[in-house]
């Protein structure tokens, strides 16, 4: 068999690069086994939103704590003095948790726009949970108070009026209306990525992070900053909670509810889990996607697309260039099943489905 020889100007040629290119991609991708990995903290939905609950909750209340006087209870700028606290918490608090959701993803378009839904949806919905929860803890605290007996010539400075069984109720009933207050700081990233699923899970999350904030308001209240006359520490470590809790307990039931995700095992978020919580999910480069694959020139704008069918989950080929490769053989269609390994470019997921480990 004669020598086949490449000269130095068919080696400089840039189309052999080309050729190469194409040849690979039509190759199938390796199906050996890929080591499981460990999802690193930071990729954590229950860190992630706890840490964007806080650090917005902190900024509101740095913000707006100025504008408030303990000892007229007024707030000193003319505006309804539970929704200047509120309103601003709930909004930033969907900004924070839709800025960060898409800040996991690396994608800057999603981020600004689950961010701004965000916002909005925590401004507007609390005007309404205010009302409510106005309504809940005047109730309440005319329930607590109203077996009070006021000693003659009044209480001393240093004691709390109210104590026993009437402080309890009263510090249940301002939990109460905390928890009502807060119900619209998780919505937003739901309505934003139309998902009832994530939608219910940011109405449970604002639902029991608020009635938990509203919990540490009056403890701290009485014996923190009672003789000072100055609730600023009370509101402080009231609104965090708020924050920490709204976004720990978003997490918490993102994790919970999941049904079935794909694990990054090779990529550029390897160890991130991509919960699939629409019908249909779209994968590619373009920043619309659901699963966004950046930083790889195999991926097409929109590469695949995963389709809820039943209880399953079906991945499809959008016509790509390049392909989808499920166990390492190429699918137009294929019905997923736990533990399936899907390579689109040079990223690799893993699918799982709840009850079949992770």
């Amino acid at each position: 068999m004669a020598d086949i020889i490449i000269t130095d100007d068919e080696l400089k040629d840039p189309g052999i690069d080309d050729m190469i290119n194409l040849q690979r991609s039509l190759q199938p991708q390796s199906d050996e086994p890929i080591a499981e990995i460990k999802t690193p903290l930071y990729f954590n939905p229950i860190f992630y939103y706890a840490v964007a609950g806080s650090v917005g909750a902190l900024a509101v209340w740095a913000a707006f704590e100025p504008y408030f006087n303990d000892e007229t209870d007024q707030i000193a700028i003319p505006f309804v003095s539970d929704y200047i606290l509120f309103g601003p918490v709930a909004g930033v608090l969907g900004l924070a948790i839709g800025v960060m959701y898409g800040i996991a993803n690396r994608n800057v378009r999603q981020a600004a726009y689950c961010g701004a839904v965000g916002l909005g949806v925590g401004l507007g919905v609390t005007v309404l949970t205010t009302v409510v929860a106005d309504i809940v803890f005047s109730i309440t605290s005319n329930v607590a108070t109203s077996n009070i007996q006021v000693p003659p010539g009044g209480f001393k400075p240093d004691e709390f009026p109210i104590k026993g069984i009437n402080f309890f109720i009263f510090m249940c009933g301002r939990g109460l209306a905390w928890a009502i207050i807060s119900m619209g700081a998780g919505l937003g990233l739901g309505i934003a990525l139309k998902s009832k699923q994530l939608t219910l899970n940011g109405f449970v999350g604002g639902l029991i992070g608020g009635l938990l904030g509203g919990l540490f308001f009056d403890p701290i209240s009485r014996w923190i900053d009672f003789a000072s006359g100055d609730a600023s520490m009370s509101r402080c470590v009231g609104v965090l909670a708020v924050g920490l809790f709204v976004g720990l307990f978003i997490g918490i039931f993102e994790n919970i509810s999941k049904e079935a995700w794909f694990q990054m095992l090779k990529g550029p978020l390897a160890g991130k889990h991509f919960v699939l919580f629409k019908q249909s999910m779209r994968i590619g480069s373009a920043p619309k996607s659901d699963i966004y694959l950046f930083k790889d020139p195999d991926v097409a704008p929109l590469h695949a697309s995963v389709k809820r069918t039943g209880r399953r989950y079906m991945i499809e080929d959008e016509r790509s260039e390049k392909g989808v490769f499920v166990n390492g053989k190429k699918v137009e269609k294929y019905l997923l099943q736990p533990g399936d390994t899907v390579s689109i470019g040079e990223t690799v997921l893993r699918y799982h489905e709840k009850g079949q480990g992770a």
